[in-house]
């Protein structure tokens, strides 16, 4: 396992709070004459797109503190990439630069606000987190997972749908019919085949499939354990650009829910079944190196749930992955 170097976990976490701390978007802040008066805006890039962000009467004291914050932010993003570039080289995983778009505009767009990104793109943003770069054969994806109990547009972007906001990643983005007719799309497909779910929390068995989330025009999947799993997020970083904010699981939860999910796929996938407990098992490896603790934690927590739907998987993926689970408790 390749622990990476004090000064890179340093680094990282100093991104982090830099990055999580921003309180005005970075751009090109410039005066836009209107009926005889000057007003400030400003232009950002999102994803593949330019957006134009309205500030205010040029004459409006208000307007330009809030202008010279965001030409501020614009300066310090330099700084940024130069660290995200340093993290990179020192052998920390990045996302692919179509997932990087996708998590961009989503986190413009203020979803990372009420929303935890699971699945592989989660996995991809955990290596600095646990302090260990994750081996390379567990991070290929084509798909971003967003997890939330309830989504909300934040920012200027009022009025925006989920299909508004990917377009921003890739024109082509598509929403995925849902099985029942009428019902809203809780996946999203461009033309190289990026796939975007959103997911909640399945609170009972009698749960709509999908929930509709009315402020985005699409519906979320419900899925067991999936409240477990978004519990109590951490603060990270996706190495896209200047660093994207966001929130994922818990590493050590990651990898507990990975082995109850594998127990759990159908047969016709496999694929993400075998993917499932290659994480889990990196993970496993990583996290008793660097914090055997919570992983013990994590495993007891999640076998207190329940003896058929959460112990028994887990420790059948365990016992398949050749861990004794008496070794991590």
């Amino acid at each position: 396992m390749n622990i990476l170097s004090p000064m890179l976990q340093t680094l990282y976490a100093d991104l982090v709070q830099q990055v999580h701390s921003v309180t005005e978007k970075p751009g090109t802040v410039y005066i836009q004459k209107q009926k005889g008066r000057d007003y400030l805006y400003a232009k950002r890039r999102v994803g593949k797109t330019y957006r134009d962000m309205a500030i205010g009467r040029a004459d409006n004291p208000a307007a330009k503190q809030r202008a010279e914050d965001i030409s501020a932010e614009q300066k310090n993003i330099k700084e940024r990439r130069h660290i995200v570039r340093t993290l990179r080289d020192g052998g920390i995983p990045t996302p692919t630069r179509a997932l990087g778009n996708v998590l961009d505009v989503m986190s413009d767009a203020g979803l990372f606000d009420n929303a935890v990104l699971v699945g592989t793109a989660a996995y991809i943003c955990t290596s600095p987190v646990i302090g260990a770069a994750l081996p390379s054969g567990t991070l290929m994806t084509q798909d971003a997972d967003l997890a939330t109990a309830s989504l909300a547009i934040a920012g200027d972007g009022e009025g925006d749908t989920m299909l508004d906001i990917l377009k921003r990643a890739d024109e082509t983005f598509r929403p995925i019919p849902a099985l029942e007719k009428g019902a809203p799309s809780s996946s999203f497909r461009s033309q190289t085949g990026f796939i975007v779910d959103l997911l909640t929390p399945q609170l009972r068995r009698s749960d709509t499939n999908p929930m509709p989330l009315e402020n985005l025009d699409a519906g979320a999947t419900p899925l067991q354990h999936l409240d477990w799993l978004i519990a109590d997020p951490v603060r990270a970083v996706a190495l896209h650009g200047a660093g994207i904010p966001v929130h994922v699981p818990q590493p050590a939860k990651y990898a507990v829910h990975k082995l109850i999910v594998a127990q759990k796929r159908r047969q016709d996938e496999r694929v993400k079944r075998g993917k499932d407990l290659l994480q889990s098992k990196a993970l496993i490896e990583a996290l008793t190196e660097t914090d055997p603790h919570v992983l013990q934690d994590a495993i007891e927590d999640a076998s207190a749930q329940g003896a058929r739907g959460w112990k028994q998987p887990l420790e059948r993926s365990l016992k398949e992955l050749g861990i004794a689970s008496g070794e991590l408790l």
